[in-house]
């Protein structure tokens, strides 16, 4: 007859912090209400269900567009790429992540807890 198997060790408990270190990067995790949890459930069925439609933002980019004729032949001779769009996104992108930082955030459907990323 062959040996018995061990039994495999009982998973360990799950921390009782909040607050998840991946690396210099630190998240905080908060359970969401029952409303929250029926909010989310119900948006997400209306994304499935519902046209989908683009949402445009508009900004005078008149300041920007000077500078760009300005500076962009001294650009691209200096670093061999054009002066594009993508960097002043890039940087919007990042002031309204700093000013405003739950954009960051995501709902873990498994714990029922909306996840904020502190970077």
């Amino acid at each position: 007859a062959a040996p018995a198997l061990p039994k495999p060790a009982a998973a360990p408990a799950a921390p009782a912090a909040t607050t998840t270190f991946v690396g210099d990067r630190t998240e905080r995790r908060t359970k969401m209400s029952r409303m929250r949890q029926r909010v989310a459930a119900r948006l997400k069925d209306a994304q499935n269900t519902a046209a989908m439609l683009t949402t445009f933002q508009e900004c005078d980019m008149g300041n920007y567009m000077e500078f760009r004729n300005r500076h962009k032949d001294a650009f691209q001779d200096k670093h061999g790429v054009k002066l594009g769009f993508m960097s002043v996104f890039v940087k919007a992108a990042t002031a309204a992540l700093q000013e405003i930082p739950a954009v960051n955030a995501y709902i873990d459907d498994d714990a029922k807890e909306v996840v904020y990323r502190d970077y």
